[in-house]
């Protein structure tokens, strides 16, 4: 049996039933945490702000119409989803990204529908058509009450992974001597130079990419598993 390397503590948030989170290892992965998150959300009635009658997020869509910024990794994932393993950055963000710059500043999210709903959601059923294959934001389930530490984790890895996934369109753009695709552009200036590796590169799934990598000094003190500091807690 595999070593816990991320535990999930029920904690109540606001006076809602949330979670806290604990990482137990140095070699935790963000696919450790999505695995924990996961089976957390389905094991337990966490309240949800955007329907707070139900506790199971089968068939309630109303998440999908929030911007969901998307990863490096998630788009290794939908090309695998789409089948097309040769498939370009671009020709993946086309089809399901949607891609805002502002000056230099780069907002790459999930393509959504006239509907403003997310394109891969199946408009009968309310669910995920891409359900294994969905992003790293949906996986941590946006509604959800989280402590604050549960919530900076979270965003360092959007935020890193985001980060990354721009760094490839400029950098493929560049390699292709084409224009990044651009679907909504406002004196657009990206430039490669602002955006450095960081550790997603390289990576195509997220169990290969390490938090302790991803967390600033600080959080990962609070995070990581202290015997003395929970027993006084």
């Amino acid at each position: 049996m595999s070593r816990l390397k991320v535990k999930i503590l029920p904690e109540n948030i606001n006076g809602k039933k949330g979670y806290d989170i604990r990482i137990l290892s140095n070699t935790a992965t963000v696919q450790d945490y999505l695995d924990a998150v996961n089976k957390a959300i389905e094991n337990n009635c966490f309240y949800r702000s955007r329907a707070v009658s139900i506790t199971d997020c089968a068939g309630c869509d109303l998440c999908c119409a929030e911007r969901a910024p998307l990863t490096w990794v998630d788009l290794c994932r939908l090309r695998e989803y789409s089948g097309d393993s040769s498939a370009t950055v671009q020709a993946l963000l086309d089809r399901f990204g949607y891609v805002v710059v502002d000056g230099p500043v780069v907002d790459i999210m999930l393509k959504r529908g006239q509907d403003n709903r997310c394109i891969l959601l199946d408009r009968k059923t309310k669910l995920c058509a891409a359900y294994m294959f969905r992003p790293l934001v949906c996986q941590t389930f946006i509604c959800c009450a989280l402590s604050r530490r549960a919530e900076l984790l979270r965003e360092a890895v959007v935020n890193k992974g985001e980060d990354e996934l721009v760094r490839q369109w400029l950098w493929e753009a560049r390699a292709s001597k084409r224009n990044p695709l651009i679907h909504e552009g406002y004196r657009a200036k990206p430039d490669l130079r602002d955006w450095p590796s960081t550790p997603f590169a390289g990576r195509v799934g997220y169990q290969e990419v390490f938090l302790k990598d991803i967390c600033p000094e600080k959080l990962w003190r609070e995070l990581i598993k202290n015997e003395e500091r929970d027993r006084n807690a």
